[in-house]
């Protein structure tokens, strides 16, 4: 067989590789958000208020891993700085219980909204001082720091006319630890109608107890949940970038095979794109014997997908309740677990925590366990997978 590099007919599909849109991968901005149309008209209102010096509302997209949160809010960055607006971007950490890393990225944005506009005035600021290099912070790495440091934001961009956009990822991670005095702070910005902006995304479950407390600061805070695609949504995801990058159909009885395939997790979808375009036999027409070839790929992707989360469980009872949740279809409560696996709760306590730190699983609610990902219940079961 001739070297690849030497003869470029071999392995070339009817489509340019190089020109293929689809780049799945956790947190990867996919070629179209079909299905997430409301999510981003949510987000860009909040993008047009901050452009013309509005306070908007702060909104928080929650979904299980892999349905496009942390793409959505990479994509709205983006756009956001196409006009104009400073943004920041903080990952939620739960070993930063001081907010200390939170508080230090926070600080450099700062820097740059201050270095965007010579001459701002920095005077009478809760938690930053004019130094003779700059914005200099003063106090201790805490939580109080950190939400004087979220006013100090807002009234810089007020000060100056620019909107700034705070987007923070994982907010479950951190929890109420970061979200109580970001949130007190933004809602006091809200309340001097000062641009600034906050997305937040995490898991379905972020930031319930500061909803069922009521605190007042969270009335600005709309939640947005993102689930599975619905067929439409998963046709868009793969329609609109054939058409818009190649000038191609896709068949309906493709997209339907997508879907029933995928079952419209976002992650699933970015694969069966990326397949159909690099084995698609006709520049201009995706058909279903394309699709049936992708389909082969693909499936070799979605069984490392779940062999990987497999390969993360701790050998012995964290394996036992992976198995028994599998059987009782993915999601369970622990007392139902503990029964199958015949141990204690203070005895699966350890394996149990150990399945949420490693993102296996998550706590739909108090007493409760599910998959962090769909589908991995099937897996399971279809396997059996040996312990390693």
């Amino acid at each position: 067989m001739p070297n690849p590099f030497d003869d470029l007919t071999i392995g070339g599909g009817a489509l340019a590789a190089a020109a293929n849109p689809f780049r799945p991968g956790m947190g990867r901005i996919p070629p179209d958000f079909g299905g997430r149309e409301d999510a981003l008209l949510r987000a860009r209102i909040v993008v047009e208020q901050l452009a013309a010096a509005v306070a908007p509302e702060f909104v928080l997209y929650r979904g299980v891993r892999g349905v496009g949160k942390t793409a959505l809010l990479a994509y709205v960055r983006q756009r956001a700085r196409e006009l104009g607006l400073a943004t920041i971007h903080v990952e939620a950490d739960r070993d930063d219980t001081e907010l200390a890393r939170a508080t230090s990225v926070l600080f450099r944005g700062l820097e740059d909204v201050a270095a965007a506009a010579p001459g701002l005035s920095l005077a009478g600021l809760a938690t930053v001082r004019s130094g003779s290099r700059g914005p200099e912070l003063a106090g201790r790495a805490d939580a109080e720091r950190f939400e004087g440091l979220i006013g100090d934001l807002a009234e810089l961009a007020g000060r100056s006319s620019r909107g700034v956009l705070l987007t923070i990822d994982e907010v479950h991670e951190a929890g109420d630890v970061l979200l109580g005095p970001l949130l007190r702070a933004a809602h006091a910005a809200a309340q001097d109608d000062r641009p600034f902006g906050v997305l937040l995304s995490g898991l379905p479950t972020a930031a319930e107890n500061l909803f069922d407390e009521g605190q007042t600061y969270t009335e600005r805070l709309a939640r947005v949940d993102l689930g599975l695609l619905d067929r439409a949504g998963t046709a868009e995801a793969i329609r609109r970038p054939f058409d818009r990058v190649a000038g191609a159909s896709v068949d309906v009885a493709v997209l339907d095979a997508v879907h029933d395939a995928s079952g419209g997790y976002p992650w699933f979808v970015q694969l069966w794109g990326e397949a159909l375009w690099d084995l698609a036999t006709d520049p201009l027409h995706i058909e279903l014997p394309v699709a049936r070839a992708a389909g082969a790929r693909v499936r070799v992707r979605v069984d490392d997908f779940y062999a990987t989360r497999w390969r993360r469980v701790p050998s012995g009872r964290a394996q036992l309740l992976v198995q028994a949740l599998a059987e009782q279809g993915g999601e369970a409560a622990m007392g139902d677990l503990l029964e199958v696996v015949d141990i204690t709760h203070q005895a699966a306590s350890p394996a149990r925590r150990s399945l949420l730190d490693l993102g296996i699983c998550w706590a739909p609610q108090r007493g409760r366990l599910a998959f962090s990902v769909p589908g991995f219940e099937r897996w399971v079961l279809a396997t059996r997978p040996a312990e390693v």
